[in-house]
């Protein structure tokens, strides 16, 4: 009987570890580390637990032979005029995306006249639900969106947190761009 409730202890671990795994990868995507070596640094230890919601289903995307789509978006970014407030930049679909469409790979280039300490920017997709920090990169391209609507929009979010200095002038917002691959179903 020992057996028994072993191999039963085993089937039951074995069915909690798909949603193990899902929780995982989404952690590990959305984890950025600073650049640089680790000298110096303490680790950051958190002292609640969290609860990450969990991530919507979305289809793997997978490497297709299939026909491809892009298109680049660009759009004046708003000067920071104020800190802890939000300032976005929404990008328009350009042209025409066929239905069922899904991103494959998402780059994105912002320019500000400078980043003061407490700049934070994210690039997200259809709404705030699902952003990826692009903080410390003015350009890049990234997979996290990728089995997504290609018809969706997105959005760059920035913002300054901190107590403003006196007399301390705008920042500067310039042309933001993102450019959308997409596989095209069929």
């Amino acid at each position: 009987m020992p057996d028994r409730a072993i191999l039963l202890l085993l089937l039951g671990a074995a069915t909690l570890l798909p949603a193990l795994a899902t929780a995982q990868s989404y952690a590990d995507r959305n984890l950025s580390l600073p650049q640089g070596g680790n000298e110096g640094r303490r680790p950051i230890v958190i002292l609640s637990p969290i609860v990450p919601a969990a991530p919507a289903a979305v289809p793997a995307a997978t490497p297709t032979n299939g026909p491809v789509g892009s298109y680049a978006s660009e759009a004046a970014g708003p000067d920071i005029r104020a800190r802890n407030a939000d300032y976005v930049t929404q990008f328009r679909v350009v042209g025409t995306v066929p239905p069922g469409s899904t991103i494959s790979k998402v780059s994105w280039r912002y320019t500000v006249s400078h980043k003061p300490p407490g700049f934070e920017a994210l690039l997200c997709w259809q709404d705030a639900g699902s952003c990826w920090h692009v903080t410390d990169a003015n350009t890049g391209s990234t997979d996290f969106f990728n089995g997504r609507d290609a018809s969706k929009p997105f959005q760059l979010y920035y913002r300054v947190r901190a107590r403003a200095a006196v007399g301390e002038a705008p920042i500067k917002g310039e042309i933001n761009q993102v450019i959308v691959t997409y596989n095209i179903p069929g």
